[in-house]
């Protein structure tokens, strides 16, 4: 039988709760702040004055966006087509502006999220309120359902569900937060495109616009240029134009225009509260694979700084608005450490006593994403970041100190003791404080507020979070074993084949974590978790009986934890980890078997499945070129790896000699994406079997006392049902249940029932109404 080729639009995507976190970028529960975020970049771009609030008190789940600029200028229908999943890639946001927004996919997540999640979304503009109905086709349909009588829009979603474990409007008040400034108010510039780009841009422009109308759109072309340009080309519309001829329109767009620089791009400018405040302009190439005209991409990164009592977040940006990749600062006693979302870089702390807050904004044109979740790779401009924030950190080390010589009185001119110090001398009496003598679990956050008391009164400097966490980090480390009793949140999921049971992996969890008997004898570890699904759906599991772990990129302690409670169990147990072919993969890998901080060497060996570049070289799956050359160092294995002299080299690579992997890997990189599906799961299979195993199979005195039991089980039922036939119990009961009812029917209807219940949940407050009735039921009938 032939193999059956199926084709999915990638609307669909936007209609399974399984698949709509792969476009929009976040986990499930992150998507009604992803969306309440994205509404009010939208409301951002008409209007300067915008609203987000709960319209009621203690309901996360409805939340309103208000603009109090122009109304929706369409048609009930069109509105509904704005909000629609099925409507193709739509976007006034392909010119690159230095502007919100990127791939215009922003109302399809929020109309995916509301049908997905069975929310409601309602539309109130130009003097009514539409309610917007998904369907199940990807259209929406419109409802009137009142009048509208305020200026502006008005946008509400309301989700019924209890995905709301973070502050649902944090992104969109962090986005409100930081609009201020001066924006950039001209138009796109013909040198911020690559040959490639441009080409592309001409493709999705709409079918009827010719050379003359598209022109103007650019900075810089003046009427009697344009003309130049249209005699050279003909007055052709712009989607039909050839590769050849988008390159030609390009030079000619350049040829007529300077380049705009960072200079023009405007700016946030200082944030109240911050200390620490420092402006850098740059620019980063992009390179083109075809053509002739390289990318020229200015760039403002302003970076904030202060110590700050109630957080010590980092929060990046790109445009004003909040980014939702992974990207943070790490604070510890010599060096602040920023990573993800492509950085990974050490920056000296400038003896900063606490963890700073970081907030970092980048204006730009155009900024390289990795997903549809518009996740940005910062690593183009990791060095011209890492510079703007140590600036920015020296200053707030400054200003602080001129701040303390100019308050302190002279009787406290004495040093004061580390906090390190303070705290380890208090943290016996305070885990027994937070835990009630031992009497309950408690978290690291209750811990560092019953310290942070001492510290102040010892050091009269605030206790950070973060540095707390450092000096727990380190202690445990040097003790060799977490806190007594202490309780750390889920991060990471464990997926058991067969059964499909998924754990979340946290304190708790691993504690009562028990591997099931005879299910698995392999585990995987993936820095991605969207291999999940497709695993799940080729039987991937089932095939090799093997579970499936991650916890997105660098495994958490849990993962790692869980790992070593595997191995100390007696089936044997095989694991696996796979990653990109990049640096970051080759650090997650180590990562995971290496030792940390936080726990050391895992106990078993992690067999490094790749993918390594010589495997995704081998396969010629696609290459991708950093947009410049990293300056991290790849895993320690790597480096071993290229000082053999019986390996495959890189040789001549893209015109470049390279006898080395460590610097192929400084400037290319192979997703574990480049492959499809079948493709992946060959090699996946490929693999895994050349350490196969074998499927799980008992020994035979497990299978022998299982047969045992499933006999005496099975016995048992069919002798009960012979009984029960032979005894005629419906009619007995029946019977009995004739002579017994009345009688206590009577008894019950005189009995004051929620008296009762109250009396005994004031003796056992623990208990609910209903376990409580239940005991009160049972009493009167034996009775």
């Amino acid at each position: 039988m032939d193999d059956l080729l199926f084709t999915q639009p990638d609307w669909q995507l936007f209609t399974n709760i399984n698949t709509l976190p792969q476009q929009a970028g976040v986990s499930k529960h992150l998507l009604p702040r992803l969306i309440a975020k994205e509404l009010t970049d939208n409301a951002l771009d008409v209007d300067t004055q915008v609203h987000v609030f709960h319209p009621e008190e203690g309901k996360p789940g409805t939340f309103v966006v208000k603009n109090l600029g122009k109304g929706f200028d369409a048609s009930d229908e069109e509105i509904a087509d704005f909000f629609s999943v099925k409507r193709p890639l739509t976007s006034s946001k392909r010119f690159r502006l230095p502007s919100r927004g990127a791939l215009g996919n922003g109302l399809r997540v929020v109309t995916a999220t509301v049908f997905c999640l069975e929310g409601t979304l309602t539309v109130a503009t130009n003097g009514r309120v539409l309610q917007l109905i998904p369907q199940d086709d990807g259209t929406t349909l419109p409802k009137k359902i009142g009048e509208f009588a305020d200026e502006g829009t008005e946008i509400q979603v309301s989700i019924p569900h209890d995905y709301f474990y973070y502050d649902t409007l944090e992104w969109a008040e962090l986005a409100l937060a930081i609009n201020q400034g001066v924006h950039y108010t001209g138009k796109t510039c013909p040198h911020w495109y690559d040959s490639d780009s441009f080409y592309n841009l001409c493709l999705s422009t709409p079918a009827k616009v010719t050379v003359s109308q598209f022109t103007p759109y650019f900075e810089g072309i003046a009427k009697s240029k344009a003309k130049a340009m249209i005699n050279q080309l003909g007055d052709l519309t712009i989607a039909q134009l050839s590769r050849d001829e988008s390159e030609q329109l390009l030079g000619a767009l350049r040829e007529n225009s300077k380049y705009v620089p960072a200079k023009k791009l405007g700016e946030v400018g200082a944030i109240e509260g911050f200390i620490g405040y420092v402006k850098k302009m740059s620019e980063f190439t992009l390179k083109t694979t075809r053509g002739e005209h390289h990318a020229q991409i200015p760039v403002v990164i302003e970076a904030y700084a202060r110590l700050n009592e109630a957080s010590d977040k980092t929060r990046f940006f790109v445009n004003r608005t909040p980014i939702i990749g992974d990207v943070d600062v790490i604070f510890n006693s010599r060096r602040l450490i920023v990573y993800g979302c492509g950085l990974n870089s050490n920056i000296d702390n400038h003896r900063l006593k606490a963890p700073p807050e970081i907030w970092l904004n980048i204006t730009t044109p155009y900024m390289p994403i990795v997903s549809n979740g518009k996740e940005p790779d910062l690593s183009v401009l990791e060095e011209a970041i890492v510079q703007t924030i140590e600036k920015t950190v020296h200053q707030l080390r400054r200003k602080l100190v001129a701040r303390d010589k100019e308050d302190a009185p002279a009787s406290q001119q004495a040093k004061p003791p580390s906090q390190k110090k303070v705290v380890l001398q208090n943290l016996t009496a305070a885990i027994d404080k937070a835990s009630g003598q031992g009497q309950y679990r408690y978290s690291l956050r209750q811990l560092y507020y019953v310290l942070r008391p001492f510290v102040m009164e010892a050091t009269r400097r605030e206790l950070k979070y973060q540095n707390f966490n450092t000096i727990i980090t380190d202690y445990e480390f040097d003790t060799g074993k977490d806190l007594p009793g202490v309780y750390r949140d889920e991060r990471g999921t464990l997926l058991h084949p067969h059964t499909h049971e998924e754990i979340r992996l946290g304190t708790k969890s691993v504690e009562r974590y028990h591997r099931p008997v005879f299910n698995f004898n392999k585990i995987l570890y993936s820095e991605k978790e969207g291999f999940f699904e497709i695993l799940k759906d080729a039987g991937f599991c089932e095939k090799h009986d093997c579970a499936l772990l991650t916890s997105k990129g660098f495994a958490s302690r849990a993962a790692r934890d869980v790992i070593d409670l595997l191995a100390e169990t007696e089936e044997e147990l095989l694991f696996f980890c796979i990653h990109d072919a990049d640096i970051s993969g080759t650090l997650i890998y180590q990562a995971l078997q290496g030792a940390t901080k936080a726990r050391p060497k895992r106990k078993v060996k992690i067999i490094n499945l790749g993918l390594e570049p010589w495997q995704g070289l081998a396969m010629q799956l696609e290459v991708e070129m950093l947009e410049r050359s990293s300056k991290k160092t790849p895993a320690q294995y790597v480096l071993d790896f290229d000082n053999k002299t019986d390996v495959p080299k890189p040789y001549k690579f893209e015109g470049q000699m390279m006898t080395r992997w460590e610097d192929w890997l400084k400037e290319y990189r192979i997703e574990l994406n480049a492959m499809d599906t079948p493709t992946f799961i060959k090699w996946l299979d490929t693999e895994v079997s050349k350490h196969d195993n074998g499927k799980v199979v008992p020994d035979e005195p497990y299978l022998q006392a299982t047969a045992d039991q499933d006999l005496q089980v099975t016995l048992k039922s069919r002798i009960r049902d012979e009984l029960l036939q032979q005894l005629d119990i419906e009619q007995m009961v029946a019977e009995k249940l004739e002579k017994i009812y009345p009688k206590l029917k009577e008894k019950i209807s005189q009995t004051d029932l929620k008296t009762q219940v109250h009396q005994s949940l004031e003796n056992m407050p623990k208990n609910s109404w209903s376990k409580s009735f239940s005991e009160i039921m049972r009493g009167l009938l034996d009775k």
